[in-house]
């Protein structure tokens, strides 16, 4: 069991940077819950949405993916959400009876950046990743079948 450290716990730990992620964590701010991070494993978030020219019609308004990266930019910066990129997810363990805290999962990442391996620990996580990062992870861990860990399918620009 690793050492729990205040400054790596979160009541929420969104995993991927692209469209579904950047729109989770702005959720999780709507609903309060303003101890969250984003985890994403290039330089920068964005995913998709920074290479894609189709429109993505949202309530009603066309945008563009960089217009959309910009508007969930904007909202990064003004609710001060934390951000982790260059950093991958390698593994989930459940904390069932750890004594942890709240803290009910630990999450094991590599920062590109930093030291090999570090340890982020939260009550929930959302997995806003690819159809074939899910699918590794599911062949990894027996967590992802629990109520508290939520995957959001890779996301499918809408076109209008």
């Amino acid at each position: 069991m690793q050492e729990y450290t205040d400054d790596k716990y979160y009541n929420c730990i969104v995993v991927g940077g692209g469209a579904s992620g950047l729109a989770a964590i702005s959720a999780m701010v709507d609903l309060g819950v303003t101890n969250t991070i984003l985890l994403e494993k290039s330089n920068e978030v964005g995913g998709q949405l920074l290479t894609n020219a189709e429109p993505i019609v949202l309530s009603g308004k066309t945008f563009s993916g960089k217009e959309l990266l910009a508007q969930f930019l904007r909202l990064i910066e003004i609710y001060e959400m934390k951000t982790a990129p260059h950093t991958a997810l390698l593994s989930i363990e459940m904390n069932k009876n750890s004594g942890m805290k709240d803290a009910y999962f630990t999450i094991s990442v590599q920062n590109s950046e930093k030291e090999p391996e570090e340890f982020y620990y939260c009550n929930y996580i959302i997995l806003a990743i690819s159809d074939d990062a899910i699918t590794a992870l599911r062949a990894d861990s027996n967590s992802l079948s629990d109520p508290r860990v939520k995957i959001i399918p890779k996301e499918t620009p809408v076109s209008g």
